[in-house]
């Protein structure tokens, strides 16, 4: 009877809200129909009205009239400086009719203006916009009368507006040796990412060009409305766990005056549903109003590797008597997220623990994925993010001196179970304290915008500001610390006080009281200024010691950090995208063109990658194999800091690289060049982040193989460890039963090197070949260990055979050898492809099987395909 009373009193909510009016608040697009010109342009051609595209920017609309050349190609960036230094006008017409006027309220909202930006309606000033991180809103309706208006916007240029700000300002500065050349130079490129609110990226980074932009970068619309609006619905989970979870939904309504109103909520997961109501009384102005929501058993959202992402829809509804006043609806997904910081033994540890589980985090660092953002679609944000997750990545950082990213780039992160690390958008600089209130405002944005994404997983104040003031971090490179010298020693009070109201009370501040269940951090890398010693490591580092201070790569196997967050070297893109942005006579590493597109100016990458190259292997005989080369080193050195950040669980839990993606064709830390393809770096992440790692690491006169899970379950496995000579004759074999522990790392098997002496192997001819399979026979884990850098192996020549055949929609490649063919690469040229893994050691007399998926006809890819491994070189 109980059950049926509920049945009928759902009927009848369902039966009155059914019966009440559509939505009056209205949204009306104003992307389409712009126009843009030079804005008092004197040179011909340049102030013509043309056709722009909005979203976008002035050099993508540039680009389209073929006004400039393409800024990737060659050398063009330098061709297209005069484009920053103009000043660009946008301009559209649009009509407003009576039905929109009979609105009380209609608002002009821009999502987005890059960056300093006049807005006229009519010929009338009704903005100033200088914060691309945010987004504007102005009521228009006392400007509108039935008929045709015009939207005029005038872009200026930055550098004006920082000499400006900077002769008004000139507390700000106080204390700089502005003397020294080079600490002047670094100080005037820090105003640019710090006095105006642009991203820093724009006007250069060691692998980026220098190309600043302007334009009307997202969504412009009209919104009309009349007594009542929905601003913001923020889900807040204040405690979620496996058996119950207690969240609220805060609801934001703007109201003109005094009201009685309800606000229906309804949420949704697969069948568990629910609908609730909350009569309200709203004041005019701002209303915030909670709405808890009590959930039994929720359906939890997992990190990649540790469950499903599932997601709950909730939808707020205000109504006005019998009316409908406005919507709002959200998708997010529930989960508890920790950093632990807590005290240990030797020092304070850094873990994230997400639903009751101590996650080892596993990923990257993305940058903007286009140096002009308007030109990301969802399909490209797919071909790097899909290989991320298929290489069992759960954490990504987004990196302080790019954007906020889009709500696609968030979404697709959800659904794909990849944590996000978000830096606000504060790279290498404080902003000044003029800009407290703007900050704050930027602050408040982006956390609403994006706090309902559970894919969020930390707030961090700011990118390598407090590099610059922490002692003891080691994180300095070589390079950079006479300058850091002297950039300490003009810091005063000041420098560190407008750290701390930004950063250790501002931000989070805001982040507590918006999203009070995520973890913030006040900078990355940071120890919270504590010191660090051999006894004593806290907080994420930034690693660079072998691409700044010349360490051998081997040398990170010794490394103790916490957590990683930062860390590479560079490798060439492949050689298909070389070909793209050179023509021939620029393929070599030390061509103006390939320089031209090497950004690591302070020593010059390219050469800094030949001398690692010649540290670890034979002089390459052509430019195609030091492409291939440095691919190899730039993945061998990630592997080897990775494994050993994973044998080290649980005093190591993280290790984030630099970086994912580009965001132009370029030489760079990438594991994927700007086309979207592979380096030998993502190949190889797939198998130094597989859920259960096996890695043989040589230390204390013995091989000690370590076995690492990541997985929350025991299991049962086969541990086979071999020694193997080059041609495939085993010296030395030993077959165990082991069980895999979860959340561990554990040495499974540890043999003395004196008793593999005892076999009379030659450390320059032979190698340890380890595998864990699980009780069906499939491979948990395979890796091998060599006894001596790659330029002192005697490899033994042969070729390896490559047969391509076809299997349902998709091709195998079968490669086999007789003896060691170590990293196999397979490539096709320009024809594009897919492949299951890559850059392989194929063992002698065992084939390795990979899956490949082309659009390209069979015969045509079976023609390309190349293949290329050390011992042929």
């Amino acid at each position: 009877m109980k059950n049926i009373s509920k049945t009928l009193a759902l009927w009848a909510v369902c039966v009155l809200f059914s019966q009440i009016a559509v939505a009056q608040t209205q949204k009306i697009s104003l992307n389409d129909g712009w126009q843009f010109r030079e804005h008092e342009g004197k040179t011909t051609g340049r102030d013509q009205w043309r056709n722009a595209t909005v979203p976008g920017l002035v050099h993508t609309d540039l680009l389209a009239y073929k006004l400039i050349p393409d800024p990737f190609y060659r050398d063009n960036e330098n061709k297209v400086q005069w484009v920053s230094k103009s000043e660009w006008e946008y301009r559209k017409t649009f009509t407003a009719d009576q039905a929109l006027l009979k609105h009380k309220n209609i608002d002009l909202v821009f999502d987005g203006l890059n960056t300093l930006a006049d807005v006229y309606l009519d010929g009338k000033l009704i903005l100033q916009a200088d914060n691309m991180f945010r987004g504007w809103r102005v009521n228009i309706k006392p400007g509108l009368k039935a008929g045709s208006h015009t939207l005029d916007i005038v872009f200026h240029r930055i550098q004006p507006e920082i000499a400006r700000l900077d002769k008004l300002h000139p507390g700000e500065g106080a204390g700089a040796d502005t003397t020294d050349a080079l600490v002047k130079l670094f100080a005037d490129k820090m105003k640019q990412g710090s006095y105006v609110r642009k991203a820093a990226y724009e006007g250069g980074w060691d692998w980026g060009p220098n190309m600043v932009t302007c334009g009307i970068w997202r969504p412009v619309y009209l919104q009309a409305w009349d007594n009542d609006r929905i601003s913001d619905l923020g889900i807040v989970q204040t405690d979620v766990t496996r058996d119950a979870a207690h969240i609220q939904a805060d609801v934001r309504v703007i109201a003109d005056a005094r009201t009685n109103s309800v606000i229906k909520l309804e949420y949704s997961s697969g069948v568990q549903k629910g609908v609730l109501t909350y009569p309200i009384t709203l004041h005019a102005g701002v209303n915030d109003i909670p709405c808890p929501i009590n959930l039994d058993h929720p359906r939890l959202w997992y990190p990649n590797g540790y469950g499903a992402q599932d997601f709950y829809h909730i939808k707020a509804t205000l109504l006005a008597g019998n009316k409908v006043a406005d919507v709002a609806a959200t998708r997010t997904g529930l989960r508890s997220v920790k950093l632990n910081t807590e005290r240990d033994s030797l020092g304070r540890k850094f873990e994230f623990i997400v639903n009751g589980i101590p996650v080892f985090a596993k990923g990257a660092n993305v940058i903007p994925f286009d140096h002009f953002p308007t030109r990301v679609t969802a399909a490209r944000y797919r071909k790097f993010l899909q290989p991320a997750a298929d290489a069992h990545m759960n954490m990504l950082r987004v990196w302080g001196g790019g954007y906020y990213e889009t709500q696609e780039f968030y979404d697709m992160c959800d659904d794909l179970g990849i944590m996000i690390w978000q830096d606000f958008m504060f790279a290498n600089a404080t902003p000044p304290s003029f800009l407290k209130e703007e900050v704050a405002t930027e602050v408040d944005y982006q956390v609403r915008r994006l706090r309902n994404h559970p894919c969020m997983a930390v707030w961090s104040g700011n990118n390598e500001i407090t590099i610059f003031m922490e002692n003891g971090m080691g994180v300095i490179p070589d390079a950079f610390k006479a300058l850091l010298d002297k950039m300490k020693a003009a810091f005063t009070i000041k420098s560190y006080t407008d750290y701390m109201t930004t950063f250790e009370y501002l931000v989070p501040n805001i982040v507590s009281k918006l999203s009070p269940e995520m973890p913030y951090t006040a900078s990355s890398p940071t120890a919270n200024f504590e010191p660090q010693s051999s006894t004593f490591t806290s907080g994420d580092r930034h690693n660079y010691e072998v691409w700044w201070n010349n360490k051998p790569i081997e040398s990170q196997a010794d490394l103790k950090d916490r957590f990683v967050s930062e860390t590479g070297i560079q490798g060439f893109p492949d050689m298909a995208t070389i070909d793209d942005f050179t023509e021939a006579g620029d393929r070599s590493a030390t061509s103006h063109i390939m320089n031209a597109h090497q950004k690591n100016n302070i020593v010059n990458g390219n050469t800094v990658i030949g001398k690692i190259i010649k540290t670890e292997y034979k002089e390459p005989a052509d430019f195609a194999s030091f492409d291939y080369l440095s691919q190899l080193v730039q993945a061998r050195s990630l592997d080897i800091y990775a494994e050993a950040m994973r044998r080290r669980r649980p005093f190591s839990m993280g290790f984030l690289y630099w970086q994912l993606n580009d965001s132009w064709p370029v030489v760079s830390w990438s594991t994927m060049d700007s086309y979207g393809r592979p380096k030998a770096a993502l190949y190889f992440a797939k198998h130094f982040f597989s859920p259960v790692l096996i890695s043989p690491f040589e230390e204390n006169g013995n091989v000690d193989v370590y076995v690492v899970s990541d997985q929350t379950e025991t299991k049962p496995a086969t541990l086979q460890v071999r020694l193997i000579d080059f041609n495939g004759k085993v010296l030395y074999t030993k077959k165990m039963d082991y069980t895999v522990k979860p959340l561990s790392s554990n040495i499974a098997f540890s043999v003395s090197e004196v008793e593999l002496a005892n076999t009379k192997y030659d450390p320059a001819s032979s190698f340890i070949a380890v595998t864990l399979t699980d009780a069906k026979g499939e491979a948990l884990s395979s890796n091998e260990l060599f006894f001596k850098r790659p330029k002192d192996l005697n490899y033994v020549k042969g070729a390896v055979d490559a047969s391509l055949s076809k299997q349902g929609d998709a091709y195998v490649l079968k490669l086999s050898s007789p003896v060691l063919a170590p990293n196999v690469a397979i490539s096709f040229g320009d024809r594009d492809a897919w492949l299951s893994d890559n850059f392989v050691d194929v063992l002698p007399g065992e084939p390795v099987y990979i899956k490949v998926k082309s659009d390209v006809p069979f015969e045509e890819l079976q023609k390309a395909m190349k293949v290329t491994s050390v011992n042929q070189l």
